[in-house]
């Protein structure tokens, strides 16, 4: 058994890695545009062109696959296609697949004004332009862009209507790497609307980029790496590979130990591990919380209302209907709906055991 992993590290997880790295750089792209026409250049047109989120999840299966091997993984859950997964599926395909007019009927029209406002070219607001150098501007983005994803996220689990749009990722009561893309377009549409003002406030670089023959161009090289491999780690987040990166996990990259957390039915963990990428916020805000026995956590919802039917009209109903039903009920609240307490919404009220023992498990941080 043993022996059979090791190959399986050696074989798959390097070849893995090197594709979504690849699938990321904008070098790929060139390369293909200048020996389209080369038979051994085939394979490179095809990772190229599937794009560096899909080869980033092809790339966190394998690795999950090289990790704990075929029995608990990801693609033994696609195997056996139960309802969850079905519905991991469909929102994959949903969220990734280009429709733009779908997108605009299943957001409620949210991302027709997105797209009719970013039309209209309004001036820019950034401050990006008053930092001196590309180094300092993609740094600070990056930085916004992970605490804007902490406060939203957080936003998610306080405020019932949001919650209500957000629970449909955590109804998974299993987890797979598909279950990244578990989400609505709905969902999708009110997350853009929060981003807007946060995220032009300093957006993207504006300063040239070092070039290649500059000292500087390391910078330029980290950023690749870093968005590439956060991309891959997205995924991986939500597989069933019980791994916590050890120091890294506790201080720097969120590792899918400590996601499984966040998406557990434990009362004890339910405020907990907001951060999408750096562990820094859930430290800095005091939302962090660590398990040694993550992998026996349950996850999901205590009182789940998807995931009921695993016929193909159950699970479009759930996706298609249900979603938006269980949106309605709680945006009609009005707000009345501010006053319910988070333990209420996740189905299970929240205990003074609970809640000690939620203190008691961040006071053994280390």
């Amino acid at each position: 058994m043993k022996k059979r992993k090791g190959l399986l590290c050696w074989f798959v997880f390097p070849p893995a890695c090197a594709l979504a790295l690849l699938a990321s750089s904008t070098m790929v792209q060139h390369l293909v545009t200048t020996h389209e026409k080369a038979p051994y250049h085939f394979l490179l047109s095809f990772i190229a062109g599937m794009g560096a989120t899909w080869a980033a999840m092809l790339a966190a299966y394998l690795i999950e696959w090289s990790l704990i091997g075929w029995a608990g993984s990801s693609l033994e859950a696609l195997w056996k296609f139960r309802a969850s997964m079905k519905l991991d599926v469909i929102a994959t395909l949903v969220m990734q697949l280009p429709h733009k007019h779908l997108d605009y009927i299943l957001s409620l029209g949210i991302l027709y004004a997105i797209g009719t406002a970013g039309s209209i070219q309004p001036a820019s607001i950034s401050v990006a332009h008053m930092l001196p150098s590309w180094g300092l501007q993609a740094g600070c983005a990056l930085l916004l862009s992970s605490l804007v994803s902490y406060w939203i996220h957080r936003l998610q689990h306080s405020i019932p209507a949001l919650w209500a749009l957000h629970k449909f990722h955590h109804s998974a009561d299993r987890l797979s790497i598909a279950t990244a893309f578990r989400d609505t377009k709905l969902n999708g549409g009110v997350d853009a609307v929060l981003r807007v003002l946060p995220l032009a406030i300093l957006s993207v670089p504006v300063a040239a980029k070092p070039t290649s023959a500059s000292p500087a161009f390391v910078l330029v090289t980290i950023y690749f790496m870093y968005q590439a491999l956060t991309r891959i780690n997205a995924f991986l987040n939500h597989s069933n590979a019980d791994l916590s990166y050890g120091w890294v996990g506790r201080w720097l990259i969120v590792s899918p130990r400590m996601h499984r957390i966040h998406h557990s039915t434990s009362p004890a963990y339910y405020n907990t591990n907001f951060s999408f990428d750096l562990v820094l916020w859930d430290r800095i805000f005091g939302t962090y919380a660590t398990c040694d026995e993550a992998a026996q956590l349950s996850v999901g919802l205590v009182d789940n209302p998807f995931n009921s039917n695993d016929s193909f009209k159950g699970v479009l109903r759930d996706y298609f209907l249900t979603t938006y039903t269980e949106f309605w009920h709680s945006a009609k609240q009005g707000y009345k709906a501010w006053r319910l307490d988070l333990a209420a919404m996740r189905g299970t009220p929240r205990s003074p055991e609970s809640i000690s023992s939620r203190s008691a498990a961040t006071d053994s941080l280390g």
